[in-house]
């Protein structure tokens, strides 16, 4: 028997359990140095990962003994996501034994491909590794001797089977043996490798949680969220609370996501929470929530293993004052000094060249993307991507900004229409309209005249609809409402069947007289800030502004009202009194 010590803890192990390959490792596969690669697919795959006891105990092994593999190759997170997204993508599983012992694996994924699929596309597609975009680094699982024979015989055994199809890791961990993609002669050819930095907090460094505390503004923002109510910053470590939160942090998370990057995670991707919650279940998940008044201003869901806890879950926060109290920013610093009070070693922040990773970050190293195709054409436009990236860093320019603004630019091309553009023109072109004050003492909604409204409601304004007469395109829309929302702005919304119908913005002046109780009042005057109507909500519009004023009137106590839109100073001057 082999005693072998373990790359990551220095101790002397057991080997791996003798492997039985009768199963599933076809004979004619066998090459001649005995060396065996296996390739499976769809629900071979799953049961093999569910009923066989022998296997799961050798890649758990192999996991342990390999000195590059992170949590996102373990078992139970490999199993977890291919449960969960199986009906999205195929599950592909690449095995390598020898003399009876399993020595390589690399969980693979061609997306796109359900597992019921009738027919796998013959090309086109794209091969990554198992998690896709949950999976912060993608690698194959082999001991230290084995690195470069697993993978190249295995990439032979994946390419022959899924030649027309791209193959990419993203990203490869440090320390990952891919110079044969480099220099091998039937690689090197096919495969564009780009590098990348990594921020990382390290948390054994004896400064870092005074360095982290001594950040500017923090025990200033920190003293005025806490006057703000009931503040807590908590570790969810219970099913239920997290199950209940994680609805609350994908409104926030899918808000901010479609603000910035037009893009909507748990929208688009029906299988996402099902898959966070058998990662919590898993014990996989590190999950801290920041409450003010019981509500989440700010949550991070972490994917910890072994000495690191990596940014690859969920990171949102409440748009609600985001300038003014920077929730997210608070929260990085009371989540540091929560990992370093339970021994985490090394917080992973994650590539993406993000200046507030920066700036928390006391260690940088390099991980590496690694992507093969036998389309030169393909190949050509991802050198010409890396080559692009190296410059924009070089020249300090965040590569992804420069990459939204560009998709902006095409998105707002795509929407553009001659009536937009003459829109947008004559508002440029408006004469500004004089802001009027109104006193209405007191308020009684028209009969038959009720509208349900909600107010700051970010699923409502989610379900805006760009339409022939739009003021806005979707994205433009929501991004200005996230700008409203960050700079102390509220809004009430009107949702029907699905669509936000109206929306007005709105804000409060910090003092002033109060001419109801003759006082000195604060947070009194509701200010009208902007009006959005889908052209189906028209001929409703004035009950829509009736139920805004009662509201505001009856259920905030709200008195004093500045406007300049025509239909809101109408409504204004109808229910009270203007004051000169």
């Amino acid at each position: 028997m082999n005693i072998a010590a373990n790359p990551k803890t220095g101790l002397l192990e057991s080997a791996l359990p003798e492997f039985r390959t009768t199963s599933f490792i076809n004979s004619h596969m066998r090459p001649r140095d005995g060396y065996s690669i296996e390739v499976m697919t769809g629900e071979a795959v799953l049961s093999l990962l569910s009923n066989d006891p022998d296997f799961q105990q050798s890649w758990d092994q192999l996991f342990e003994s390999c000195p590059w593999a992170t949590i996102f190759q373990s078992r139970k997170f490999v199993t977890a996501w291919y449960e969960s997204y199986k009906n999205q993508h195929l599950p592909i599983l690449l095995t390598g034994v020898e003399g009876g012992q399993l020595k390589g694996l690399l969980p693979m994924a061609l997306l796109n491909s359900a597992v019921n699929d009738g027919q796998v596309p013959a090309k086109g597609g794209r091969i990554t590794g198992a998690g896709h975009y949950e999976a912060e680094y993608q690698v194959w699982l082999a001991g230290a001797a084995d690195g470069d024979v697993f993978i190249k015989k295995a990439m032979a055994e994946l390419t022959k089977r899924f030649g027309g199809h791209t193959i990419s890791f993203r990203f490869l961990p440090p320390g990952t043996p891919f110079d044969w993609a480099k220099n091998d002669k039937q690689w090197r050819g096919v495969s564009i490798i780009q590098s990348f930095d990594r921020p990382i907090i390290n948390l054994r460094d004896p400064e870092v949680e005074r360095s982290l505390r001594r950040r500017k503004h923090f025990k200033h923002k920190l003293n005025r969220v806490k006057k703000l109510g009931d503040f807590r910053f908590e570790v969810v470590d219970d099913l239920e609370t997290f199950e209940h939160s994680l609805n609350d942090m994908a409104e926030q998370y899918d808000f901010r996501q479609s603000a910035m990057f037009n893009k909507y995670p748990f929208k688009e991707d029906p299988d996402k929470k099902k898959f966070l919650l058998e990662m919590f279940r898993q014990q996989m998940l590190h999950v801290t929530v920041m409450r003010v008044n019981g509500k989440i201003m700010a949550a991070v869901v972490l994917v910890v293993g072994g000495n690191w806890a990596h940014l690859a879950g969920i990171n949102c926060h409440a748009p609600f004052y985001a300038r003014m109290y920077s929730p997210g920013f608070l929260h990085f610093i009371l989540l540091a000094k929560q990992l370093s009070d339970e021994r985490v070693p090394y917080f992973d922040l994650s590539p993406g060249y993000d200046s507030y990773k920066d700036d928390l970050a006391n260690l940088h190293d390099d991980v590496h993307e690694l992507v093969i195709s036998n389309n030169a054409k393909f190949r050509l436009k991802r050198k010409f991507k890396r080559w692009l990236h190296a410059r924009l860093v070089a020249w300090k320019m965040r590569p992804m900004t420069v990459e939204l603004k560009i998709k902006w630019f095409a998105y707002m091309a795509k929407h553009l229409s001659v009536g937009y553009a003459l829109k947008q023109v004559a508002k440029k072109l408006e004469r500004k309209k004089t802001q009027q004050l109104f006193l209405v003492k007191s308020y009684a909604l028209p009969e038959g005249a009720v509208i349900p409204l909600q107010k700051d409601n970010l699923q409502d304004l989610m379900q805006y609809e760009f339409s022939k007469g739009s003021s806005a395109a979707k994205w433009e829309f929501l991004a200005n409402a996230m700008r409203r929302l960050e700079t102390g702005q509220h809004c009430y919304t009107w949702i029907e069947n699905g669509r936000l119908m109206a929306s007005v913005w709105f804000s409060h002046a910090e003092s002033f007289t109060d001419e109801v109780n003759n006082s000195q009042a604060t947070d009194r005057k509701m200010i009208i800030k902007g009006f959005y109507y889908h052209p189906a909500a028209k001929s409703r519009l004035p009950h829509f502004v009736n139920n805004v004023i009662d509201t505001a009137v009856n259920k905030e106590n709200r008195y004093h009202f500045q406007a300049e839109d025509g239909l809101f100073v109408n409504a204004l001057a109808a229910a009270g009194s203007r004051i000169e």
